[in-house]
Formats: C-alpha cells, sequence, structure tokens
C-alpha cells in the first residue's frame, strides 16, 4: 500500500485526520512502513523518519512516534532484514539500506525529511544524506558512529560468524547488555526482554547482512559534506559507540551541537523516552 501525499487533511479540518496506515514498498527489496498524520488536523510541520537500531523494528519508535504525530507526518519502518521487510540473503553495504531509504521515500513522495536514526539508523542517515541529499532537510544522529576501530570492525566479523553457525540466541543476552545499562535491566525486566524476543525473532540472514553494514561504516572522512541542522545525541553509559564517538560525529558536521544523555546506554531512546522526546522536539521547533 503507497501513501498519496494529496490526501494530507486540509488546515483545521480535524475531522479529515487519517488513520495510520500501514503498507510495503513497490520496489524490492520490499521495506514494511508506517505513516501517521498529524492528529491537530493541520498540514504537517515536518515529515520525520524515525530509523530503528540493529535487531529492532520500526516498533521501538511507537512512543514516539505517538508523540511527533501530533503536529508532523511521521514515517516508521523496517530496515532489510528487519520486521515485516524483506531479508535479502546477502551481506548489505551501508549505501544499501540508505538506498533502500532512498526509495522509500521517494514512493511516499515526502520531500526532503527530518531523519531521526539511532545506531543502524544513525548510519543510514548519515550515509542518506550524503548520498541523497536532496532527500534529508535535518538529521538527529544518536548512540551511533561515522566509523570503529579495527578491533571492534573484527568483533562484528565474528558476531556474524556466531549469528551463521548458531543463530541470534547466541549473542542475545551479551547484545542486551549492551543494549541497556544494568540498572535498567533490572529495573525494567519485561521491557528488556520484549527487546530480547525481537532480537532473536529477527531473520538471522538479515541480522548478519546488516552486521556487515554496521561493522563497515565509514563516513567520517565525508562528514563535512553534511550541510544540514544535525543533533547529535549521546548516552552517558554507552559502551557500543561511546560519547568520545558522538564527539566525533559533532565535531565533523559544521554546526552538528551534541546532547549527552545521562542514566543512557546504547538504547537511550528506550532507557530515557522523556529527555529523548524533549531533545528531539526541541530540535524540531528550531527549524
Amino acid at each position: 500500500m503507497n501513501f498519496d501525499c494529496s490526501t494530507a487533511p486540509h488546515p483545521g479540518a480535524a475531522d479529515l485526520v487519517q488513520a495510520p496506515r500501514e503498507g510495503r514498498s513497490a520496489s524490492l527489496p520490499c521495506l514494511h512502513y508506517r505513516l501517521d498524520e498529524p492528529r491537530n488536523g493541520k498540514l504537517p510541520r515536518h515529515t520525520v523518519v524515525l530509523s530503528h537500531a540493529l535487531g529492532c523494528d520500526r516498533a521501538m519508535w511507537d512512543a514516539l512516534a505517538h508523540a511527533l504525530a501530533r503536529e508532523h507526518r511521521v514515517i516508521s519502518y523496517d530496515h532489510r532484514g528487519h520486521g515485516g521487510s524483506d531479508a535479502p540473503a546477502a551481506d548489505y553495504a551501508m549505501a544499501d539500506l540508505a538506498d533502500d531509504a532512498a526509495r522509500l521515500l521517494r514512493e511516499l513522495d515526502t520531500g526532503p525529511v527530518v531523519w531521526v536514526g539511532l545506531s543502524m539508523g544513525g548510519m543510514v542517515g548519515q550515509e542518506l544524506a550524503l548520498r541523497h541529499p536532496a532527500l534529508v532537510a535535518a538529521l538527529v544522529l544518536a548512540n551511533t558512529t561515522s566509523g570503529y576501530p579495527p578491533a571492534a570492525r573484527a568483533a562484528w566479523r565474528q558476531r556474524i560468524d556466531t549469528v551463521r553457525a548458531h543463530g541470534i540466541e547466541a549473542i542475545a543476552d551479551a547484545v542486551m547488555e549492551r543494549y541497556f545499562h544494568g540498572g535498567f535491566r533490572a529495573t525494567h525486566p519485561a521491557l528488556v526482554a520484549e527487546f530480547r524476543a525481537r532480537l532473536v525473532s529477527t531473520d538471522p540472514a538479515g541480522y548478519a547482512g546488516c552486521c556487515r553494514a554496521v561493522g563497515g561504516v565509514d563516513t567520517g572522512a565525508r562528514l563535512a559534506r553534511i550541510a544540514v541542522p544535525v543533533l547529535v545525541i549521546a548516552g552517558a553509559l554507552d559502551e557500543g559507540t561511546p560519547v568520545a564517538m558522538a564527539r566525533t560525529l559533532a565535531d565533523g558536521i559544521a554546526g552538528a551541537r551534541l546532547l549527552v544523555l545521562t542514566r543512557a546506554s546504547h538504547l537511550g531512546a528506550i532507557e530515557q523516552p522523556e529527555a529523548f522526546e524533549v531533545a528531539v522536539a526541541d530540535f524540531l521547533a528550531s527549524l
């Protein structure tokens, strides 16, 4: 199902507010997406795309999407290899994931969007802004990096080998320890269990393919070419993409601002949802 932007509600026409729409892209690999129109019945202030982390899916953004959809058009989607999207059995590159996003945005006729990406989603956002700059009006890059040192790249290769040999279950506990800090795991066991179940239900071939893309991310030498407003968000407790990596991003992009969330690890949008929402809303208001 493709969304026709000509059906957006007119200003003040609250009775014409549309229910959320879900569909799949017409081009391959098919991507599953959800589109929320502004609930206030007005034309959207911005079109916001929410791009999820490795081993998650678009549902990780449900709370933020609901909050932002009061006055913005919000699109969330599953990366290839995740959720309801296709999972080609191949090694993916970050350029593939960015081109997927560009295909979807062109099909939905969005025009330039504000891209909010966390972890892998932030890497896709960087590559999208570099490969398809006309599609990006601004970026929020959360808990992400422009590249990994050699030791970390080797660790990603090891993760791929483990998943291919033993399945995602073999790495699930270690991933949860990276995604959520110990205090959060102790106080929110049901939520952590939900994310663990989502991780192990991910297609193993798609997960391994995306691990290849994440481990090979390399935008550092090109960051100066990103010429849109950028907010970089880091978690003070994030071991996977520590604050130093966020600072490299902010330093490499002219005018970028860095915000560090305390008591947040890798999935800062889940551990500190209110602070994350405020940061994104304030950034949108500044555009």
